[in-house]
């Protein structure tokens, strides 16, 4: 036994690997053997099996890419088609705009032919204004070296024709801020002239102007409206069947003598015997409807009047045909009838409105200036 060695691990007798160390060689082997596996750098035929389709993928981008150009160019045609049309299309606009460039070309031509014909009427107007200016100034020049009495005889000439205006636009126009206006220019023209003689009058013209400023303009418009409303209810206004007495008849003169006296005094005598009564029946209508109509239309005739005379500031003849279309209301149409009331009422307040006012004798401050111009 102490001459017996036991065998090292691994190895067997005879000083050799051992028998199992020689069976442990192909267990490293087949320990690796996944390893290469798992790398990927080879594969089974079932893998590859699986990952056949990816070879379609570049056979379907060609065939797509194929697809596309052929759907274009059987597109191709189509637009050369349409660009063939749209290119005929524009050729018939080449005689039109040939047409329009000749316009352009004429209007330029015209439009320079204008210029220069406005040009030379500018320079004649030109031209024209320069010899008035010459032929003004020559007029100031020979003003300027007139007496100092031609000067004041000019001033009073037009002071004269002032206040002959503004008698005029103060009697017959009754614009009475007109009139005012013409006397404060001749009084203008008075104070120029420095004469003490004038003192009184430029202070009595002072005075009217005074007082032709206060009046107070006519309001025409309010006066046509009122008389527009008078019109429209005169319409609606019906005439009494039997109109109202205006008083007693004057008593018939008798012939100086003869058979006209006798027949004259027969007829007095036979109509003293008839009396007229009221009957308690009441009356018959006496106004057809002809004279109805008649009577509406004089009453609106006389209205009408009234305003056209207003508006031409003939204040007489307004009135004179107010006061007939009042007379007519009175005597031909009902009193008790309130629109009559309220009509006549108005045409009382538009009466009113036509009265003539106190103005200034403008005339005689006129014969006072020429007066005082002859001593």
């Amino acid at each position: 036994m102490a001459g017996t060695k036991a065998n090292p691990k691994g190895k067997g007798p005879g000083g050799g690997k051992s028998a199992a160390g020689k069976g442990a060689a192909p267990r490293k082997a087949s320990a690796k053997a996944p390893r290469k596996n798992a790398s990927g750098k080879k594969e089974s035929p079932a893998a590859r099996r699986r990952l056949w389709w990816l070879w379609l993928l570049p056979l379907v981008l060609v065939a797509a890419g194929a697809w596309l150009g052929f759907q274009y160019l059987a597109e191709y045609p189509a637009r050369i088609d349409r660009l063939e049309a749209e290119i005929a299309r524009l050729a018939e606009f080449e005689p039109r705009i040939a047409e329009m460039e000749r316009l352009r070309a004429e209007d330029a031509a015209s439009l320079a032919s204008e210029a220069q014909d406005a040009r030379r009427a500018a320079e004649r107007v030109r031209d024209a204004l320069e010899a008035r200016l010459s032929a003004a100034e020559g007029n100031l020049e020979a003003i300027g070296s007139q007496s100092a009495g031609q000067r004041i005889a000019w001033r009073l000439d037009a002071a004269d024709r002032l206040l002959a205006l503004a008698d005029h636009l103060n009697r017959f126009a009754r614009d009475h801020n007109g009139a005012a206006l013409a006397v404060r220019e001749a009084l203008e023209l008075l104070g120029q002239v420095g004469d003490p003689r004038y003192g009184d009058l430029r202070a009595q013209l002072e005075e009217q102007a005074r007082v032709l400023a206060g009046i107070p303009a006519r309001d025409i418009e309010s006066v046509l409206v009122r008389l527009g409303a008078l019109l429209s209810r005169s319409e609606r206004l019906e005439p009494v069947a039997r109109p109202a007495s205006t008083g007693r008849a004057a008593a018939e003169e008798l012939p100086e003598g003869g058979w006209d006296r006798a027949l004259a005094s027969t007829r007095r005598a036979l109509r003293s015997l008839i009396a007229v009564r009221r009957s308690d029946g009441g009356a018959g209508t006496l106004l057809t409807e002809t004279d109805t109509q008649t009577l509406k239309r004089l009453l609106s005739a006389e209205l009408h009047l009234a305003r056209l005379a207003y508006i031409q500031g003939d204040l007489q003849a307004y009135t004179a045909a107010l006061v007939a279309a009042r007379g007519r209301l009175a005597r031909l149409y009902s009193p008790g009838d309130a629109d009559v009331v309220d009509t006549l009422a108005d045409i009382d307040a538009l009466l009113e409105l036509g009265q003539a006012r106190e103005t200034p004798d403008i005339a005689a401050s006129l014969q006072r200036l020429r007066a005082l111009r002859s001593d």
